[in-house]
């Protein structure tokens, strides 16, 4: 009866387990980077698409003359601010290389600010494309 006790015993050895737990650390050690990476850049997308929806709120606001609900036009400067543009990023560096798919040469150029909230200062030039973009100094207000 004692052999059939011993015969009937199944589970895992402790080596067993130790190799498991060991595979388990390697994948997530792995997968924690790229996760991270992912996250970055779709913090970073989302700062992109906050810019093209300025840059389009500022467009609008100078063809049309008028101020928009986030854009205020100084005619005599020949400016259009838009505030309220919240970027995500982290990292500090070109927006994860999303930068590029912005429709302006002005915006493709500017640097990724800190996340917060932040003002847009599109210059524009006799024409009425744009001369330059540049991000209003003193405007972050960290979340």
């Amino acid at each position: 009866m004692h052999r059939k006790m011993k015969e009937n015993k199944k589970g895992f050895t402790l080596a067993e387990l130790l190799i498991v737990v060991a595979i388990i650390a390697v994948l997530v050690a792995i997968s924690i980077p790229i996760f991270t990476s992912q996250l970055e850049k779709s913090r970073d997308a989302v700062s992109i698409s906050n810019i093209r929806a300025a840059y389009a709120e500022a467009q609008t606001s100078w063809l049309t003359g008028s101020n928009g609900e986030n854009a205020t036009i100084d005619k005599a400067k020949k400016t259009v601010t838009v505030a309220k543009i919240v970027t995500k990023g982290t990292s500090g560096t070109d927006f994860s290389g999303e930068g590029k798919e912005l429709p302006d040469t002005n915006l493709k150029n500017l640097a990724e600010p800190a996340a917060g909230e932040h003002e847009l200062i599109f210059e524009y030039n006799d024409d009425g494309s744009i001369k330059s973009v540049a991000w209003a100094t003193g405007t972050t207000m960290n979340n």
